[in-house]
């Protein structure tokens, strides 16, 4: 009896699932390039703790930016640094009269860390667009022009693509299996704006209005969390009437993120990322606990396998119909986001996939967050 139960969810579950990954599929279709002429005033905010080993690289990135310096403010934040943070961010400053420094000294109990230093930054920002970027990235030199050809008159927010690098220390078969996970993650977002509906994005490449952020009060209720500046933001830009949001596929607006550098640093990563599911909006919850539902039900068949051989062919042809289904999304994806062929590391992972989908929710509302 257990077994016919257990069945019969896993396949109404896998109908669903592979519903819904052929609706947000055509999202692809629907993303626009950018076409706007308008060059207004733009700030780019870096927020910064303990970065000096990658502030030079990002700093040379924003520094051969295309679009018109004049037209730049960089904001620099030294969120309590205990390296040399705040010596390189006082060198670039410098050289460049359109970059300052907001230095953070003590922690705010009244906001989480990184929510706290765009605050500070926006509150003294000149720029009609906000740009976020984190300061282990490596921007394109038309990042800005192309994320800012995104602005029309009905655009407030902006948001694109930061897949992980697998070149040099990171070309390595752990992180291009990570670069496959992220890609993932960016592939959703991508497409579900494409359908009008956005349900995630990357904090390293992200941008709104200055007018917006402030109509909407900031980031309200979340301002404690320690993630969400940008996926649960761009849950509460969505309520704005007068506003769309819009993903940007340009290939120059790609910004390059350094994945975690080890298993333990992804297992952080990932936790302080999961601790924020619960606070998204009630349709989005109750998708991603549809979609927890389908996992777990996997995971539980999986491990009837051991115990009853009758569970191996009912496991084997939900991960079969499951996985044809991602990868036709995931195919389309890769011709959108990517150049890379990371799809030929999706054998690896199709197990621990399952794991991490179980067992990182849970993990990310126990466990101790830091930023």
């Amino acid at each position: 009896m257990f077994f016919l139960i257990l069945m019969l969810t896993i396949t109404a579950l896998l109908i669903a699932y592979c519903a819904l990954l052929l609706y947000f599929r055509s999202g692809f279709n629907r993303l626009k390039q950018g076409n706007s002429i308008d060059q207004p005033p733009v700030t780019v905010i870096v927020p910064a703790h303990n970065e000096a080993e990658n502030l030079p690289s990002l700093l040379e990135k924003l520094s051969l930016q295309t679009y018109p310096e004049h037209l730049v403010e960089i904001i620099l934040v030294d969120d309590r640094s205990t390296d040399n943070t705040f010596e390189i961010m006082n060198q670039f400053i410098s050289k460049h009269t359109n970059a300052r420094i907001i230095r953070i000294g003590e922690k705010d109990i009244s906001a989480s860390p990184k929510k706290q230093a765009i605050l500070r930054a926006i509150a003294v920002s000149n720029g009609e667009i906000i740009l976020l970027t984190d300061a282990d990235t490596l921007p394109h030199q038309k990042w800005i022009a192309e994320m800012i050809k995104m602005y029309d008159k009905d655009t407030g927010l902006v948001f694109g693509y930061a897949p992980f690098r697998t070149d040099s220390l990171y070309d390595t078969l752990f992180h291009h299996m990570l670069a496959l996970e992220n890609f993932s993650m960016g592939a959703i977002g991508a497409a579900s704006a494409g359908m009008g509906h956005p349900v995630t994005s990357f904090g390293a490449n992200f941008s709104y209005r200055k007018k917006l952020f402030e109509d909407l009060d900031g980031f309200g209720d979340s301002i404690r969390l320690l993630s969400g500046d940008d996926d649960l933001f761009l849950h509460r830009a969505k309520k704005h009437e007068n506003y769309q949001i819009r993903f940007s596929a340009a290939p120059e607006s790609i910004v390059f993120t350094n994945p975690p550098l080890n298993f333990r640093h992804f297992i952080r990563q990932r936790i302080r990322f999961a601790s924020k599911h619960l606070a998204y909006p009630k349709p989005v919850v109750a998708v991603l606990s549809i979609i927890y539902l389908f996992y777990l039900c996997l995971l539980i068949n999986l491990i009837g396998c051991f115990f009853n051989p009758s569970f191996i062919l009912g496991f084997a042809f939900s991960l079969i119909i499951k996985s044809v289904f991602e990868l036709v999304f995931l195919v389309k994806a890769q011709k959108r986001l990517e150049k890379r062929n990371l799809l030929v590391y999706y054998p690896m992972v199709i197990i621990p996939h399952i794991l991490y989908v179980v067992f990182f929710p849970i993990l990310g509302q126990f466990f101790r967050k830091k930023w």
